[in-house]
């Protein structure tokens, strides 16, 4: 998408529906901060508490993060045998799934039956979605994008986030950084090809921060936002000994470090000074 002249961020919180503590935050720092869109998961455990969330603020903006990882699926196991473990769960990490799916050990039919189950399940809770991203990012993977894409002109949903990051090398290893450049360059490959149905935001910000975001990295972000419409990923979360132990693998991870950012009384300040204009996917302006 290009928009011109203003300033138009949507701030938008992933993972709505991993867990209650995840919910409390982007709640919170939708009402009290600068979140103006959020990501809900199908298959989060806290799914259905997101959704009761969701219809006590109505200018919140929601999209679906699209999930192959790590949860349970939506769908019923013997419907995308080729996508679970014995136990039932969908692969532990992005990189799992990635080695199934690039040895074709993954089933594109199944894949297409997971996403559609999760995409109607949130249909049938009355939201109607402004846009898709998926959870650690495995919609750019090829043959994944595409069947998003087409899922997007199917269900008639207007944005897909195109995933690309704003920092090559911060708090990433030699390999992590190699791994980056290689998602930039499909990145602009992908917005190369415009879609009169399927769009996306102008730029991603925070990409390269993921769980790391602060107030500093977030102000420095909305202080360089250029004309037209920008996306900002955050990751908002209350304290919560439970949501830590069951995601312990995401190293380094700290929801309560975004949650902090996101309601930063410097951001809040910045984003109501009137050069930036905080918008959703779905359209409607947040007034601070």
């Amino acid at each position: 998408m290009k928009e011109t002249g203003s300033r138009l961020v949507i701030i938008n919180a992933d993972d709505f529906g991993l867990h209650e503590a995840v919910n409390k935050a982007i709640v919170h720092a939708h009402r009290h901060g600068v979140v103006t869109s959020a990501s809900i998961m199908a298959c989060g455990t806290a799914f259905e508490d997101a959704v009761v969330r969701w219809r006590t603020c109505p200018d919140l903006g929601v999209g679906i993060h699209l999930t192959l990882v790590e949860e349970r699926p939506v769908a019923p196991v013997d419907q995308v045998s080729t996508l679970v473990n014995k136990d039932g769960f969908l692969p532990r990490s992005y990189m799992a799934f990635a080695r199934r799916w690039l040895s074709r050990r993954i089933s594109l039919g199944d894949v297409v039956r997971e996403l559609e189950a999760q995409v109607d399940k949130v249909l049938q809770a009355g939201i109607i979605p402004s846009h898709f991203d998926s959870h650690q990012h495995v919609h750019c993977l090829p043959g994944i994008w595409r069947t998003v894409v087409n899922l997007a002109r199917k269900y008639h949903v207007p944005y897909v986030r195109l995933p690309r990051f704003d920092s090559l090398h911060a708090d990433a290893t030699a390999v992590q950084s190699a791994v980056r450049a290689g998602v930039n360059v499909m990145a602009w490959l992908r917005g190369q090809a415009s879609s009169p149905t399927v769009k996306h935001a102008d730029r991603l910000g925070g990409l390269a921060f993921s769980g790391r975001m602060t107030a500093p990295r977030l102000l420095s972000i909305l202080n360089n936002v250029d004309p037209g419409l920008t996306e900002v990923m955050v990751h908002p979360g209350l304290p919560d000994e439970d949501l830590r132990r069951r995601y312990i693998q995401w190293n380094g991870f700290s929801w309560e470090q975004d949650f902090e950012a996101v309601t930063n009384r410097d951001v809040v300040d910045l984003c109501r000074g009137g050069r930036l204009t905080l918008t959703s996917f779905a359209g409607p302006q947040k007034r601070l």
